[in-house]
């Protein structure tokens, strides 16, 4: 299967404009519990496109709730993205979705002291992607995941 990936991966990449994207996100979520509790989320990543409209990469979010920082979980995914629009020509709106698979952390201050948890963690979502210029770019989506939550976010990136 290592043979196989090695040979076909430059096939799958070659002759792209934008092989690499880094992006910085700043946003809201919401953990549902008893009640919805809101965090401030903050984080990036980086992908490779696989080919013209399909990317992967790694993603790495904080998430905070309180001006003690008492409340704190970080989830690190693979994520797969899929633009909805070939790339090119005057457009410079792109829908897209977006998958990710990882782990999730989250630490919370009880009476013996912080408690920490983890858990397997996923999220799926959508948005729109508005290029500023032809390497920079800024989006707007929404997700769900697991640890059960809902994220608003923008972000600002950059391929190379």
């Amino acid at each position: 299967m290592a043979g196989a990936f090695i040979l076909i991966t430059p096939a799958l990449v070659a002759g792209q404009n934008r092989a690499w994207v880094a992006e910085l996100a700043i946003g809201y979520a919401g953990f549902v519990d008893e009640a919805t509790k809101s965090y401030l989320l903050a984080g990036g990543g980086v992908r490779r496109f696989v080919t013209s409209r399909l990317s992967i990469g790694a993603e790495v979010t904080t998430m905070s709730n309180s001006q003690l920082l008492r409340d704190r979980n970080l989830m690190v995914t693979g994520n797969v993205v899929l633009d909805l629009r070939a790339p090119g020509g005057a457009r410079r709106v792109t829908p897209f979705v977006v998958g990710g698979v990882g782990k999730f952390w989250g630490r919370d201050i009880v009476r013996g002291g912080p408690y920490w948890s983890s858990d397997p963690a996923f999220t799926a979502g959508a948005g729109i992607r508005t290029r500023v210029t032809d390497r920079v770019y800024a989006t707007a989506e929404y997700r769900v995941g697991w640890e059960l939550h809902q994220r608003l976010s923008a972000s600002a990136g950059f391929d190379w």
